[in-house]
């Protein structure tokens, strides 16, 4: 997943869609490469599609997350000519 504002998710933090927590991060960091907060999580089946909105509780505050295909990295090709 990745954050979508300021934020640093780490393991343990509760993924939630609504006021349902649909999973726990497992792994989390800033990302200097994409200058945001990005993780990974187990969660339910029926949540983990690509693209899904969630929450994930970072230090009892609800941020703002996606869900991702890996790798999260930036492929854009910048400053090729």
């Amino acid at each position: 997943f990745t954050l979508t504002e300021p934020g640093i998710p780490r393991p343990g933090c509760e993924v939630r869609i609504g006021d349902r927590v649909v999973g726990r991060v497992t792994s989390g960091t800033h990302s200097p490469t994409l200058g945001i907060g990005i993780g990974m999580a187990y969660v339910e089946a029926a949540a983990a599609a690509p693209g899904t909105d969630v929450t994930v509780d970072v230090r009892g505050k609800a941020k703002a997350a996606r869900l991702a295909k890996r790798p999260l990295v930036d492929t854009s090709p910048k400053g090729r000519s």
